[in-house]
């Protein structure tokens, strides 16, 4: 669902564009984001653009990003963004520049967010316990979490497993993004429901599954140690610099009853037969 401009708008800016440009300004998980972009851009956002963000502007802002539109000589947009001050580079499509700014908004809070830490990694409830799969973009997270869903586990998330300071996993409730969706065989009616009612509850990690894609294999995995497994999600985590000990005794704590595998997987939907299986 786009962004309704008209309860989004919370000022104006002053970014040298002949009009000025809407400013939006959210809090989601304590950190406090403002976008300025042009009207055109703005509506085009879904709503929220990040998951559980409510328009608040009381308040400095943590990080900002703008967007300029500009055009070349030969009259193509140009979309020219802004982070905190640093020029991130320019894009010529409105898809294009949408894309970015989700991504930078979903990842600045995942970065500065406070009291939960964010890991990169997919994430379904099976027997009332957390799968975490935690991978870089295009590792086919969101493949593996909708095979998983269709296979019988409820969805958390296909972007970040977001740990409080009990250890427990929280949902990412956003609506999952296949990046590629040749042979990924999913269902439009799966994809539809997803999100239906309300975000689930925080449930224990049960599950740390670390693959690689391999044509062709079946999921034979490796038990791993609980060193080994700690390591799989510190590798993912977003604020591991920023908040070390905190991301450490969080993730260690969320570790307690914990098991971990890694191992090679094969197509979507057999690795999600095999891993339920397994488990």
């Amino acid at each position: 669902m786009a962004v309704a401009l008209q309860n989004t708008v919370i000022g104006n800016s002053n970014l040298g564009n002949k009009m000025s440009d809407p400013i939006l300004s959210i809090l989601a998980y304590g950190a406090r984001i403002e976008l300025r972009l042009p009207a055109a851009l703005l509506t085009e956002l879904p709503s929220p653009i990040v998951p559980g963000a409510v328009i608040d502007a009381q308040g400095p802002a943590d990080a900002v990003l703008s967007v300029r539109l500009n055009h070349t000589a030969e009259g193509e947009r140009l979309f020219e963004i802004t982070g905190n001050g640093m020029f991130l580079g320019t894009e010529t499509s409105l898809q294009a520049a949408k894309e970015v700014v989700e991504s930078w908004a979903q990842l600045t809070v995942a970065t500065l967010a406070r009291e939960l830490v964010f890991v990169h990694a997919g994430v379904v409830s099976w027997r009332n316990k957390a799968i975490v799969m935690p991978g870089r973009s295009w590792t086919g997270k969101t493949t593996q979490v909708l095979a998983l869903v269709e296979a019988g586990a409820n969805y958390y998330s296909d972007e970040y497993a977001l740990f409080d300071s009990e250890g427990r996993v929280h949902p990412y409730w956003r609506f999952p993004k296949l990046k590629t969706t040749p042979g990924c065989n999913v269902s439009p009616r799966l994809l539809e429901g997803v999100l239906c009612g309300p975000p689930p509850s925080p449930i224990p990690l049960g599950w740390v599954l670390i693959s690689h894609y391999e044509a062709g294999s079946s999921w034979q995995p490796r038990r791993l140690s609980r060193g080994e497994t700690m390591l799989g999600l510190l590798d993912n985590t977003i604020p591991l610099r920023s908040r070390p000990e905190e991301s450490v005794k969080t993730l260690a704590r969320a570790m307690t009853n914990a098991q971990g595998f890694e191992g090679l997987r094969g197509e979507a939907a057999s690795f999600a037969q095999e891993a339920l299986a397994l488990l």
